[in-house]
């Protein structure tokens, strides 16, 4: 069961599919034989059963405070899983190799690795609309304070809907300040697209998608909510940074 749950957990926590955390426990428990096996997902705990014959059932509810979205802990934990179950690794080694995955879960990329990865993104983007260089060079000082504003957050402990509002704000104050006195012949709208696009909950819309074509409605609905928040809050944070810049430059600005 512990190595059941710490599975779960670790892929909870890291992005993976309801269906897909519940299939993974599950196949894990049966190794015990035991003769009543349940678990369950949510988006913020695990609960999981376990009962043998003419005994009391064992159960572990787990509250999953933390959640993200790194796909290579989902791929090892899975491959983790078969080798167990195939018999190729013993649960013991299991366990320590699970052990292992959430202690060095956040040294897999360092914070510069990362920062580099999402100022890419959005000169990639920029590049994908089909920017000018102009725009490719707005994108990338749009993405650059893109990153020093995730890296203060992260410093200041903002909560993630905080986070997204004050990076919007940023995204567009800079795009419109390089709009009007830097680049004038630059597309503002393809660099404050490319901007948000890091921001963008896409991976979270399609599992929330998934978990509800797979029936778990309850799991499903809070995605949905919680990439809702998301969205709505690039989206406030957007309109504030154009009605500032609005304010601050004397004049209505359009996208």
């Amino acid at each position: 069961m512990d190595t059941a749950v710490l599975a779960g957990e670790i892929m909870q926590r890291s992005g993976a599919e309801t269906y897909r955390v519940e299939d993974t426990m599950s196949h894990i428990m049966r190794k015990s034989h035991a003769t009543r096996i349940e678990t369950s997902a949510f988006t913020t705990m695990l609960l999981v059963s376990l009962q043998e014959e003419g005994r009391q059932p064992l159960t572990v509810v787990r509250r999953v405070h933390k959640r993200g979205m790194n796909l290579d802990r989902i791929v090892h934990v899975n491959e983790i899983s078969r080798k167990l179950c195939g018999d190729s690794l013993s649960l013991e080694e299991a366990y320590a190799e699970l052990k292992a995955i959430e202690q060095e879960s956040q040294k897999l990329y360092r914070p510069i690795t990362y920062q580099a990865a999402t100022l890419l993104t959005v000169i990639g983007f920029a590049v994908f609309f089909g920017g000018t260089w102009l725009d490719i060079i707005g994108g990338g000082i749009v993405g650059a304070v893109l990153v020093g504003i995730n890296l203060l957050g992260k410093k200041l402990r903002f909560n993630n809907v905080f986070q997204d509002i004050s990076a919007s704000i940023g995204i567009a104050l800079m795009g419109i300040i390089l709009k009007q006195y830097v680049f004038w012949n630059m597309n503002l709208e393809t660099v404050i697209i490319s901007g948000i696009m890091p921001l963008v909950p896409g991976i979270a819309i399609t599992n929330a998608v998934r978990d509800t074509l797979m029936g778990d409605y309850l799991s499903g609905a809070a995605r949905i909510l919680e990439a809702f928040m998301q969205a709505a809050a690039v989206a406030v944070g957007i309109g504030v940074g154009i009605v500032i810049a609005s304010a601050l430059i004397g004049e209505k600005v359009l996208l």
